[in-house]
């Protein structure tokens, strides 16, 4: 019989640690810089949808980037 607890320990190594950093700071500079996007549409009335639309997809990325794409750098 074997004890519980006593099995062979799996152990995850992952590959991209540092390309992980990297992505997760450039996702968050992402996100912080689209919802200072978001602050600024409002004091330029003439391009204000533009300006926000470009906060719009910088926070977008911002959040898509560690979800999606370091999924399938650290293969969980």
């Amino acid at each position: 019989m074997t004890q519980l607890g006593k099995g062979p320990v799996e152990t995850r190594q992952s590959t991209g640690g540092v390309v992980t950093v990297v992505t997760l700071i450039v996702s968050l500079v992402l996100f912080v810089g689209g919802m200072y996007l978001f602050g600024l549409a409002f004091q330029f009335p003439d391009f204000a949808t533009l300006i926000f639309s470009s906060g719009l997809v910088a926070v977008v990325l911002g959040v898509f980037i560690p979800l999606q794409l370091l999924r399938h750098v650290d293969g969980a």
